[in-house]
Formats: structure tokens, C-alpha cells, sequence
């Protein structure tokens, strides 16, 4: 999988099956204990400290990723004992494209989205179902090529790419939650954003800003509920997130071209 150096590559199309997942203590001193396992490991730093990865050595603090592969060793040296999340998980053979990874960077304001998404993977392996080691497998899949496109770039290129992934959250947020009264602020602090650079790198990528793009998702949903239930008109306008049934017509109206009431039987004909 990797390069034997300074990077690890990850086959682009691939489920990795995890082995184990979770928040673990550490509170090793003087590089004093080997760590040598055979699986990969994604670790997801909370505390300050050193790490050495075979002959490289780095410097640890919170937000700060390695990836170690199978058979390489680590060791650590921390001034105080602290925590990490960790995923072992079992390596595979190469196929196809690869994505290529630095085996250690840092998050910086991307870390709480990555550490959710190892919560989830751990919260998965723990049911250990059929269906949610599927999941599992799948979720750290996503999560190794997010981090893969984080470490693309340095200094004011990786500032762009860290603004270009908090904006493709954002969007993920709308997608999920647009029956919530969503707010600009709310949605600049969720993703660690000034309120104008995330509506500025919002249009950029979208077109649009960002009540805009929510409200085309709700008229979107709206429509279809019109179009495919008899739920009545005001309750299809409380259900997206729209309960003033006047101001609900007028959107709809500018966004289709036709009242609600209209497109339901236009549909029907």
C-alpha cells in the first residue's frame, strides 16, 4: 500500500474491512513501547506529543493525522497522557488508481467532521451485523478519499481545498436538514467559517447562496410530495420547512411557474 517513505497509497476502488474502531488512551514516554501491527491504522490525534514511524519522526498535536501501514512500526513519546481515535483495519491488494496520502498532516478546522465520521465507523463495527460492517467498511472507504483530497495541497492551496470541503458540508447539511430552520451563522459555526468567506466560497461553488440553494431544496421536496402523496397543501409547506402557507405559494410559484394546488393537478392530467 505504501510508498515505504512519507506517503501510503489506497486503492480508489476498494472496501477496507475494519478490524477495530474507538477512542483509545495513550500515555506512552521515551518512544519506550514498539507498535507493530498487521493491519493499517488511521489514527486521529487529541493530545501534543511524538511520534517516529519506522526512521521519520513528527511532531503531534490535536487534529493531527497518521496513517500507518501494516508491518511499519511506531512508537510514541508524550509529555502527558491523552486520547486518540483509531481504526485498525485490514489492508488489500492493489487495484487500479490509487489515492495518495501523507502518512501524517493535520486537519486543522476539519477535525471535528473527521472525527464524526470515525465515531460513526466505531459506532458501526459495534453492532457487528452483516449490514453495519457493510456500513463500516463503506464509511471508512469515504473517509480515507476525504482525507486523501485534504492532504492534496499546502498553504493557501490547502486553506482553498479545507474551504472547498467545509462548503461541500454545508451543502450536505441543507441536503439533510433543510425541514430545519437553517441560519447562515448557525451553518459558518457548524463548519468553523467566517459568516461572509463561507457565503463567498458558497456562490463560488454553487452558483447560488446558501437560502437560495435551501430553498430550491425544499420547493424540490415539495414538489414531489405534491406530485406523488395527497398530503394537503399547507401541511406539504409545514412538512419542508416553509409554514407560512402564503409565503410557501409565492416561492413555489416563482421556483415552478405554477401554484402548488396547479402542479398537483397538472401532474395528475
Amino acid at each position: 500500500m505504501a510508498k515505504g517513505g512519507n506517503e501510503w497509497s489506497w486503492p480508489l476502488k476498494t472496501l477496507p474491512k475494519v478490524v477495530v474502531a474507538g477512542r483509545f488512551p495513550l500515555e506512552d514516554r521515551g518512544f519506550g513501547y514498539r507498535y507493530r501491527s498487521p493491519t493499517h491504522a488511521l489514527h486521529i490525534y487529541d493530545y501534543h506529543g511524538q511520534i517516529r514511524i519506522d526512521d521519520h519522526a513528527f511532531s503531534l498535536k490535536p487534529g493531527d493525522v497518521t496513517i500507518t501501514e501494516a508491518g511499519r512500526a511506531s512508537t510514541y513519546d508524550l509529555p502527558a497522557p491523552g486520547q486518540h481515535w483509531c481504526i485498525h483495519f485490514n489492508k488489500v491488494g492493489l487495484r487500479g488508481e490509487l489515492a495518495q496520502l501523507p502518512i501524517h498532516f493535520s486537519l486543522g478546522s476539519m477535525q471535528e467532521f473527521a472525527v464524526d465520521r470515525v465515531r460513526e465507523i466505531a459506532r458501526l463495527q459495534a453492532q457487528a451485523s452483516p449490514i453495519s460492517l457493510a456500513a463500516a467498511s463503506a464509511a471508512l472507504q469515504e473517509l480515507i478519499l476525504w482525507l486523501a483530497m485534504q492532504a492534496l495541497s499546502h498553504g493557501d492551496e490547502r486553506r482553498e481545498n479545507r474551504s472547498a470541503s467545509a462548503v461541500e458540508r454545508v451543502a450536505a447539511i441543507v441536503h439533510a436538514r433543510f425541514t430545519e430552520p437553517l441560519t447562515i451563522p448557525e451553518l459558518a459555526e457548524e463548519v468553523g467559517m467566517t459568516q461572509n468567506y463561507l457565503a463567498r466560497m458558497f456562490r463560488r461553488r454553487f452558483g447560488m447562496t446558501i437560502p437560495r440553494y435551501l430553498l430550491n431544496r425544499r420547493i424540490d421536496y415539495a414538489r414531489h410530495l405534491l406530485t406523488t402523496t395527497n398530503i394537503p397543501v399547507h401541511r406539504v409547506a409545514a412538512r419542508v420547512g416553509l409554514p407560512d402557507a402564503q409565503h410557501f405559494n409565492k416561492q413555489f410559484r416563482k421556483r415552478v411557474g405554477t401554484s402548488p394546488s396547479q402542479a398537483r393537478i397538472e401532474f395528475r392530467e
